[in-house]
């Protein structure tokens, strides 16, 4: 930096316009026998001679290229490694725990098994039927706002707790459009038709309460680990009447689910998003889970993996309700229709 700052100094007060003996009514020549330039880098103790400033930018020069040097050296022979957030005590693969159970994967043609959660736990939640009985959702025309487009055209159907009901078909095919219906979250156009909870009509407080919906896009803090995701939205979505020590349950019930134990104290990464998302949904205790393109940008092993998990939350009596594009064998399988 001192280089830098006498190299500039020097170019700048040795230049014709400071290179005067009369400035501003004062004679430098004659008081200091030294030109106004001069006077003024004597002031500060900079040498005066253009020498200096060819020294300077040779001097920077060589800096520049010695610093490059030793930053591939240093990149090129020490790498170093982002430390993990917390330390993971780790997990005893062959110890039994009576919160789980071994069983085969439903409907899958895979002889594996996955972990899931023992019947016996806890409900904190009500099964609920969904039922849905001429459905119609019309809006307006683009082109012509005149005239209505009939998106749903008297649809009819039903998802039982347990299960996993899929909206299936091309891009673009409206799977999420139903869903949307279904689940209350369609503020344009108008609809008609019957929505059912357990055999009662469907309000909108009802269908809050009762549902979670995970979007296809995740979005969460990047900050904050999984345990404390879920435990957010725990507290922040069930009722005050609740007592604490059930929520922490229910996030221990979403960890487990999903198998994200190993890693709940973990800061949140991208391969965990999709079965995160589903747990912030999971934590509110929902009885009816809507899920859009859960496995959408995922290849065959974390779209089985998500589908996995997603089994075993229907499994705890949940109704499940997705839409998938272009599932595998393997996912397919999963599914009850």
């Amino acid at each position: 930096m001192a280089w830098s700052v006498r190299a500039l100094a020097v170019n700048q007060y040795t230049d014709s316009s400071f290179d005067t003996c009369v400035y501003k009514g004062v004679d430098y020549c004659t008081n200091y026998n030294m030109t106004m330039g001069e006077y003024s880098l004597t002031t500060f103790e900079v040498p005066t001679e253009r020498f200096w400033l060819w020294c300077g930018m040779v001097f920077m020069a060589a800096a520049y290229v010695f610093f490059i040097f030793l930053s591939c050296v240093a990149l090129e022979y020490h790498r170093y490694e982002s430390p993990e957030n917390v330390t993971l005590d780790p997990v005893n693969k062959d110890s039994s725990s009576e919160e789980y159970g071994l069983m085969n994967t439903p409907r899958s043609s895979l002889n594996e098994a996955v972990v899931s959660v023992a019947p016996d736990r806890e409900k904190h939640f009500i099964p609920v039927t969904i039922a849905f009985k001429d459905l119609w959702y019309t809006v307006p025309d683009p082109a012509n706002p005149k005239d209505t487009i009939d998106v749903l055209k008297g649809i009819s159907g039903y998802a039982l707790p347990g299960t996993i009901t899929a909206l299936m078909g091309s891009s673009g095919a409206g799977k999420t459009t139903p869903m949307d219906v279904i689940a209350g979250r369609k503020t344009g156009g108008k609809i008609s038709g019957q929505i059912l909870l357990n055999g009662h009509s469907a309000t909108d407080l009802a269908i809050r309460r009762s549902t979670g919906y995970c979007e296809q896009m995740d979005i969460h803090s990047e900050s904050a680990t999984i345990r404390e995701a879920l435990t957010f939205s725990a507290f922040l979505r069930q009722g005050a009447d609740v007592p604490d020590s059930s929520k922490h349950d229910s996030v221990n019930e979403c960890l487990d689910l999903l198998d994200l134990h190993p890693i709940a104290d973990q800061i949140i990464r991208v391969e965990q998003m999709k079965r995160l998302t589903i747990g912030v949904e999971m934590a509110a205790q929902p009885s009816v889970l809507f899920l859009d393109e859960p496995t959408s940008g995922l290849d065959a092993r974390s779209s089985k993996l998500i589908m996995d998990g997603v089994r075993k939350v229907a499994n705890t009596g949940r109704t499940v309700l997705c839409t998938i594009h272009q599932p595998s064998t393997e996912v397919f399988s999963v599914c009850c229709c």
